[in-house]
């Protein structure tokens, strides 16, 4: 029935097996603990929503499927979650980019790094102005990595959807940074292509 290792345990659990539902948690937990911490910017509350997220999973499941993969469905609700806690809030905290990105290097003079700091500070602001949608399709593409289809999986759209939010989203990014930087922009916000 379930050809990947997900695949069997989620079948195992659906059978009972709460050893093969810890083991699945385990194998996804921090990816949505990450994902819900570069949505909220904060680790409590974080926790409390991969904590949340999985729950959800295991209310529903008789009726979760391992393909493609459980993550999609795991990260759906996650952003579903987080987006609730942040409308809540009214909004965005600081995010934190030093735990997204590399940090710079241990030889950067000290100007280069109150520069680097400066520009960390004005891109978590400009993205801070993002919708919650155009942030979590930006984070993803940008600093995850993710291809096009995660992303649509996640956004609850199709391929076409989620690159209109890519675009949309860099564009905004693009404005804001150039109000605060001008032509001189810390990372290239470029096209966006296929991954």
């Amino acid at each position: 029935m379930f050809g990947s290792d997900e695949g069997r345990l989620l079948g195992r659990a659906q059978h009972g097996d709460m050893v093969a539902f810890e083991t699945l948690v385990k194998m996804r937990q921090q990816r949505v603990y990450s994902h819900c911490y570069r949505l909220i910017g904060n680790a409590a509350e974080a926790e409390d929503l991969c904590s949340e997220t999985f729950l959800r999973a295991f209310q529903h499941l008789g009726t979760l499927r391992a393909e493609p993969s459980i993550i999609f469905w795991l990260l759906r609700v996650a952003n579903n979650l987080s987006i609730s806690i942040l409308r809540k809030h009214g909004g965005f905290p600081v995010l934190d980019l030093e735990e997204i990105r590399e940090l710079p290097s241990d030889t950067a003079l000290p100007e280069e790094e109150v520069i680097a700091e400066s520009r960390r500070e004005v891109m978590r602001k400009c993205l801070d102005k993002l919708s919650p949608k155009e942030r979590t399709a930006v984070l993803m593409f940008y600093l995850e990595e993710r291809p096009l289809e995660d992303i649509a999986r996640v956004l609850s759209c199709g391929l076409a959807g989620a690159k209109s939010r890519i675009h949309r989203a860099r564009h905004r990014l693009r404005e804001l940074m150039l109000v605060e930087f001008g032509d001189q922009l810390p990372l290239p916000i470029g096209e966006e292509g296929e991954k």
